[in-house]
């Protein structure tokens, strides 16, 4: 039997936006990731010129993919001031690191997306009675949003 290899968690990185070589660092407490990329589309109706009492057919243009990445975890601390300053509204380089489990401490990277985005979401919620302190994050991406398989 055939199976696929799946990802069994992400990592998503923040650039420091240095030249020529950035430095990646870890959103550490995000352990949901969510990876949207959406078609925008325009439709049209075209009539067959040789029976023009029959409704038309849909015609499908594609004018714009776009990519939204969520993360989802536990607030961070240490990291809240860079979040503020450095991320939240600002155009910084991500990568979304893919994951296999293998036992050892860090995974077996199986393929990364990489992109600019600006973190357009940067939500928060503390309730001690429950013991949570969730940390949601939305990024909205602008261009494309590569992927490259790990070699």
């Amino acid at each position: 039997m055939s199976e696929p290899t799946l990802y069994d968690f992400a990592l998503i990185k923040f650039s420091d936006m240095a030249t020529p070589t950035p430095a990646f660092t870890t959103l550490c407490g995000i352990v949901g990731v969510q990876v949207n990329e959406t078609v925008e589309s325009q439709d049209r109706r075209v009539r067959d010129c040789a029976k023009p009492n029959k409704p038309g057919v849909r015609r499908i243009t594609v004018v714009g993919i776009n990519w939204t990445i969520s993360g989802t975890g536990r607030t961070n601390a240490d990291q809240r001031a860079t979040i503020k300053d450095d991320l939240l509204g600002k155009k910084v380089d991500y990568k979304i690191e893919y994951y296999k489990n293998d036992g050892t401490d860090a995974g077996l990277l199986l393929g990364t997306d990489a992109g600019l985005a600006v973190m357009t979401a940067n939500n928060m919620s503390m309730d001690p009675d429950a013991g949570n302190t969730d940390l949601e994050i939305t990024l909205e991406g602008e261009g494309e949003l590569t992927y490259t398989a790990a070699t």
